[in-house]
């Protein structure tokens, strides 16, 4: 019986989790979206941020990464290509937490390092221009941000029914497991929260390591409402 109270409360933060990053995601895109509203906006060009939009922008992402009770760090993410007066360009207006400070982190001043910035291959940022949909990505080792294993929210910003770029907001597998595993533990069989392709993210057992997949289920095992994106494993 506690055993099933305990998946129950562990159900439970899974989905505030997802909730909330999720919410944030699409209200930010929202408020872009209307931010860069005044535009006329090109098929396929993207857009720079004007000083106006920028500062407009920053306030949006301060004030939801400071409401954020997960996040670790969120931004707008587009791209706009070369044409006959400029050369293509990145845009990361990116913010994150350290400590009890939001701090910016300046990639976008480093224009020329394309190999480091090209996000357009990125599964984050990829599948929401192509699909003008939501999409998460990871546990995955994010190199440019942080460093860290990281699972990445994603949510088309859409102005004049155009894709302009993402919001992006990370959460990182080390600070979830300090949410996750106090529940995990109290859990006696082996319990594995995995993503919605069986890749793991935290465990109760030594068994399952961050990044790897399951590859093999065992009969006897139960996904707790695998229509989630962030599923529990109880083996």
């Amino acid at each position: 019986m506690k055993t099933e109270l305990y998946v129950e409360q562990l159900q439970m933060l899974l989905e505030q989790v997802i909730s909330e990053t999720t919410s944030t995601a699409q209200q930010l895109a929202q408020q872009t979206s209307h931010i860069l509203s005044r535009r006329i906006i090109d098929p396929g060009r993207g857009i720079k941020l004007s000083t106006e939009e920028r500062q407009a922008l920053q306030y949006e992402i301060k004030a939801a990464l400071e409401k954020s009770t997960y996040t670790h760090g969120i931004g707008f993410a587009g791209y706009t290509p070369e044409n006959q007066e400029e050369k293509d360009y990145w845009t990361l207006e990116w913010w994150f937490k350290k400590g009890d400070e939001l701090q910016q982190a300046k990639l976008e001043n480093y224009q020329n390092a394309q190999r480091f910035l090209d996000f357009r291959s990125f599964d984050w940022f990829q599948q929401p221009a192509c699909s003008k949909q939501p999409y998460i990505q990871g546990p995955y080792v994010d190199y440019i941000c942080n460093g860290a294993y990281t699972i990445t929210t994603a949510y088309p910003v859409m102005v004049q029914s155009q894709f302009v770029g993402v919001i992006a907001i990370d959460l990182l597998v080390s600070s979830l497991e300090k949410v996750f595993l106090p529940s995990l533990r109290k859990i006696k069989q082996a319990a594995v929260i995995i993503n919605d392709t069986a890749r793991v993210i935290t465990s109760n057992t030594k068994g399952f390591r961050t990044g790897t997949l399951v590859r093999h289920t065992p009969m006897a095992s139960t996904i707790v409402r695998s229509s989630q994106p962030l599923q529990l494993l109880v083996l």
